[in-house]
């Protein structure tokens, strides 16, 4: 396996109760989230998002299992398998309480994927995850405080291979 991380960070004013209620509410991510607009989303009938909580993702080529992994009052994870190209990972929002009353949103994604398919996916498909992860926060901000401005921090790659 190869494993990328991304991570982009963004500033808010909003609080997290805020923040964390957009993230949750996984049936309007296409309505804020450009990425996913002709994406459907398949939810549990009569639950709610805790750890645990498992929905799927259906777009026109890409089909993604999802599991909420980590559910606290600053933080919310989710363990992905992506059935085209074939990976799975962790994507990961923590906030952050800063001096000013303000937060900070930080973004990690973790993706691991076959060597095959890491040798076949170029630069020009790391950035798209990266451009991905940072369009992802400049919307999250934007739904949440209607003014964009995220950045990608550290787009590091391990290129260890397992």
């Amino acid at each position: 396996m190869i494993r990328y991380e991304i991570a982009a960070t963004t500033v808010t004013t909003a609080p997290p109760e805020r923040v964390l209620a957009v993230l949750d509410d996984f049936g309007n991510w296409p309505r804020w989230m450009p990425s996913l607009e002709r994406v459907r989303i398949e939810l549990p009938p009569n639950e709610h998002p805790r750890q645990g909580y498992r929905f799927k993702l259906h777009g026109l080529l890409v089909h993604a299992e999802m599991e909420v992994i980590d559910y606290t009052p600053l933080s919310r994870a989710t363990r992905f398998r992506i059935s085209f190209p074939p990976f799975q990972g962790v994507n990961r929002c923590r906030l952050i309480p800063l001096e000013d009353g303000r937060y900070r949103i930080e973004r990690l994604d973790q993706l691991e994927l076959p060597d095959l398919v890491a040798h076949l996916i170029d630069s020009t498909q790391r950035k798209r995850f990266e451009k991905l992860a940072m369009e992802f926060l400049q919307a999250l901000r934007r739904e949440v405080e209607q003014s964009p401005h995220a950045t990608v921090v550290s787009p590091a790659t391990t290129g260890r291979s397992d």
